[in-house]
This record gives structure tokens, C-alpha cells and sequence, in this order.
């Protein structure tokens, strides 16, 4: 059965580096299976977190992957233009 209209759902937050001083991370409810890509300047991270009172998960990197993994778990930045 789905989820109880009252339920709140985690919010989960991984960082996945640094991009011109900005906080590079990926935020999901729940899980990260469908996330949002963000950046932010530190301060402002640290004020989303705060403000949606996030768990801050720690996780296997792109690079320590084995190859048919990798290729799953391809954000829009690995494939994209670099800012």
C-alpha cells in the first residue's frame, strides 16, 4: 500500500564536490534513486540544510564503482558542459 498522507519524507542530501567555490550535492527525499543536481555557495548549503533539516549521507564515489555501475549512476554534470 502507498505511502501515508501524513508521513513526512526524509530529506537526504550528498555532496559530490566543489565547483568554483559553489558546494556541488544532490538532494532527494527518501533516497537519492531520483535527486536533484545543486549548487550552491557554502553559506546557502548550509542554510538549505539547516532550513530542511537534511541527513547528510556519505557514499561510494562515481570513481570507486565498478564499470557497468558507473555508467547507472552518470549525473547530468558527468555528461555535461562544465561551468
Amino acid at each position: 500500500m502507498g505511502r501515508a498522507v501524513t508521513e513526512v519524507p526524509r530529506k537526504v542530501v550528498r555532496i559530490t564536490g566543489e565547483r568554483n567555490g559553489m558546494i556541488a550535492f544532490d538532494y532527494g527525499l527518501d533516497d537519492l534513486d531520483y535527486a536533484l543536481e545543486l549548487l550552491l555557495p557554502p553559506d546557502a548549503f548550509d542554510a538549505f540544510c539547516r532550513a530542511n533539516a537534511v541527513v547528510l549521507l556519505e557514499g561510494e564515489r562515481l570513481e570507486d564503482l565498478d564499470p557497468a555501475a558507473r555508467g547507472m549512476a552518470l549525473r547530468p554534470s558527468d555528461v555535461g558542459p562544465r561551468i
